[in-house]
């Protein structure tokens, strides 16, 4: 997905998310400060990456500067110190020359409307779909539906939310929605900070923003697909999960590169990489490999994977292999690039040129609220 976003499309994301790996690395070490400091850094480079804000704070709270009266608040003026330099230093010259205003409105640019001109596949996609469906149910009952001014399927950044039947969102209902699905990772942050975790709670936030956010692009699910690649080969199930969630991922970009001669770029890219996924997890989980570390948090989930070996704590693994649901999910996506590719251009040549790529988001949409459904799981039962 990097290869193709950075290197072929055009974007900067490689950077950005290397110096979220090295925050995520220091607060798994303890360094909770420096982790504080690196981040705070990270949200001036991209402000976007402030969804994951929320559990930083609450973990950074809890882990950090919670304990002893003086001992703690000692701790909460150092962060709270080393993030004000960070952004004193980023934001000052503006806040100086008065630009204040305009940074403002270019950070948040809630005019360009709910969805960008290529949807992300999330949430959004079936609340769009919803409407559409229900205004045609209602037109066929006779019922007078207005007809939106402005259109989900132009192609265009627009400035409106065109919804026929159902409300109207606004960026304080992406806001909530956003809080509401993190709240509890939140809970699980406060009441047992571990530095273990951090990488998939935050994962689970970009994944929160991914979905219910406002204006998201379709690579922004960068975010939350390569801190999930650090979490994938703790346990059997967290590997079979990333191995469908990166497939999709980065079938979900695919349109980016749209030139006829960029197609055979972009499945091989991905072809590639799912072999070097399978391989390296059936490594890692091959039959008789014993696994020296103890199950994480959600082994209780997991427990299927194992099969104790008396009470020294070893563990005997059962392989890699996925779900004949999953598989068949894969083999979709297989239909829909050879749909949209092939048969489509064939038989309604450029009519409804944007119908291909609501198919891809729809289509992915699912896998992502999948994976979302699942990181919600596993971090409610994990302990």
């Amino acid at each position: 997905m990097l290869f193709i976003v950075d290197h072929v499309h055009f974007q900067y994301n490689g950077f950005l998310i290397g110096i979220l790996l090295i925050s995520l690395s220091y607060l798994e070490e303890g360094r909770d400060l420096l982790g504080g400091f690196v981040f705070a850094v990270l949200l001036c480079f991209k402000h976007l990456f402030a969804v994951a804000a929320p559990v930083y704070f609450v973990y950074l709270l809890r882990h950090y500067c919670w304990g002893g009266t003086v001992r703690g608040i000692g701790r909460l003026l150092i962060m709270g110190g080393v993030v004000t330099a960070v952004f004193a230093s980023a934001f000052g010259p503006f806040f100086h020359l008065g630009q204040t205003q305009q940074i403002i409105q270019r950070l948040f640019p809630f005019g360009r409307g709910l969805c960008h001109a290529y949807w992300a596949p999330n949430f959004w996609v079936f609340y769009i779909m919803s409407d559409k469906g229900l205004a045609f149910i209602f037109r066929k009952l006779g019922f007078n539906v207005q007809t939106p001014t402005g259109s989900f399927t132009a192609g265009l950044v627009g400035d409106s939310s065109p919804f026929s039947v159902l409300p109207q969102i606004t960026p304080f209902v992406t806001f909530i929605m956003v809080l509401l699905a993190l709240s509890p990772c939140l809970f699980k942050a406060w009441k047992n900070p571990q530095p273990q975790m951090i990488s998939r709670w935050i994962a689970y936030a970009y994944t929160c923003g991914f979905l219910f956010g406002w204006h998201v692009h379709e690579k922004a699910s960068l975010h939350f697909v390569i801190p999930l690649a650090i979490v994938a080969p703790q346990t059997l199930e967290d590997a079979r999960h990333y191995f469908l969630l990166s497939i999709v991922s980065c079938y979900s970009i695919f349109p980016l590169l749209f030139e006829a001669q960029e197609n055979s770029i972009k499945v091989l890219l991905l072809l590639l990489h799912s072999i070097l996924m399978w391989s390296g997890f059936s490594a890692q989980f091959c039959d008789g490999a014993e696994a020296t570390r103890a199950p994480t948090a959600n082994s209780k989930k997991n427990a299927d994977q194992f099969v104790s070996e008396g009470n020294s704590g070893a563990t005997v693994n059962k392989g890699f292999a996925i779900g004949w649901i999953e598989r068949i999910y894969l083999i979709g996506l297989v239909v829909v690039e050879i749909w949209g590719q092939i048969l489509y251009p064939l038989l309604l040549g450029d009519k409804f040129a944007f119908a291909p790529l609501m198919l891809i988001s729809i289509y992915c949409a699912f896998g992502i609220m999948y994976s979302w459904i699942w990181q919600l799981i596993s971090i409610v039962k994990s302990r």
